[in-house]
């Protein structure tokens, strides 16, 4: 088995055993909630909102890092849902589709896409994910761009990367996944803007 298979394993494993008892703790509030003169203070408001806020890191992360059955599906419903809930503050996304579902392979590419955009937006902007059977198209919309050229080189001609740091770790786990699923990416950005274009370039998983 090679390192990233091991990688990604891992990382389901961390986020399956950590949603497990943070939606105990999320069930033990709303029961807390529920008693008699219990009114929802501000702190149980905070604590959780924290909840929600991590849980939906972690389903993401899980498809995101973790591994990708090619012979799993993906309902578009669910990606809506996951990045819905992940991205709730100033980066937000919205999906068109034509009604189809996809390989899990190429979902975790787009879930990581969508990663390494965000990191290009520091004021953060909209994304408008469009899905077709061949392609997948991103636009965005942000107030100021600051993309990490040397990581979108590294994601779209394999440039070497130097000192990779932890909160960049989708840039190489994109790069790894278009190899995998036999696809590449156009990115162009501008000051407040960029599109990117993925596309197969050999026989894969749709």
């Amino acid at each position: 088995m090679s390192a990233p298979d091991l990688s990604a394993l891992v990382s389901a494993r961390l986020c399956h055993d950590l949603i497990s008892p943070m939606g105990a703790i999320r069930n033990g509030m709303e029961l807390l909630q529920m008693a008699p003169g219990e009114a929802q203070s501000p702190e149980h408001a905070l604590i959780a909102d924290s909840l929600e806020t991590a849980l939906a890191k972690l389903r993401y992360f899980r498809l995101a890092f973790g591994p990708a059955d090619p012979q799993a599906r993906q309902a578009f419903g669910e990606a809506v849902q996951v990045t819905d809930a992940m991205f709730t503050g100033r980066f937000t996304v919205s999906w068109e589709t034509r009604g189809i579902d996809m390989a899990r392979p190429r979902a975790r590419v787009i879930y990581l896409v969508i990663l390494c955009i965000e990191k290009s937006l520091p004021m953060g902007g909209n994304l408008h994910v469009r899905v077709t059977a061949e392609t997948v198209d991103f636009s965005v919309e942000g107030r100021r761009t600051a993309p990490p050229e040397a990581l979108w080189r590294h994601v779209t001609e394999g440039a070497p990367v130097a000192d990779l740091r932890p909160d960049a770790v989708q840039f190489a786990l994109l790069r790894e996944a278009l190899i995998a699923t036999g696809r590449r990416i156009a990115v162009q950005f501008t000051e407040t803007g960029a599109t990117l274009n993925l596309t197969e370039v050999s026989p894969a998983p749709a």
